[in-house]
């Protein structure tokens, strides 16, 4: 009897349907991410406005007690009526002026590119600064799941 030998094959790469389920799988978690990170980068965006006009809350207050007024706002070299304020970021433009008579006033930024631009982030206080809100009630355009916590 003869024998018979029997070559054992050898797997040399993968199948074509084990490739289509890995494309499968990584375009279901593409379609996933891409609108998440969006979202995401949107919400920083937006952070920068909130730190902005954060930053403002303290002096603006002060200025207004002391004053009976609101100040201007102005990059550099303040007069006897205005503050020296960051006005511009990467995404965002405040405006310089305080909108209202002290002690209800608000101050706007306002969203220079993203998801978001052209909306609006307005901070208002109707108690001179010791209390202030970003949500919409007071003003803002800018959708609510772009918001900071703070401001919802």
């Amino acid at each position: 009897m003869k024998s018979m030998k029997f070559a054992k094959k050898v797997q040399q790469g993968f199948t074509l349907i084990e490739l289509m389920i890995v494309v499968a799988i990584i375009g279901i978690l593409a379609a996933v991410a891409l609108p998440a990170y969006n979202d995401y980068t949107t919400r920083a965006q937006v952070s920068e406005a909130v730190e902005l006009l954060g930053g403002l809350k303290g002096p603006l207050a002060a200025y207004g007690y002391e004053q009976s007024s609101w100040p201007g706002l102005v990059a550099a070299n303040p007069t006897a009526t205005q503050i020296t304020a960051t006005l511009t970021g990467k995404y965002t433009d405040v405006t310089n002026t305080v909108n209202g008579s002290f002690p209800t006033g608000d101050i706007t930024a306002t969203m220079k590119s993203g998801q978001a631009n052209s909306k609006k982030v307005v901070l208002k206080t109707t108690d001179g600064g010791q209390t202030w809100a970003c949500n919409s009630t007071a003003g803002t355009t800018v959708d609510i799941k772009w918001l900071p916590q703070a401001c919802k």
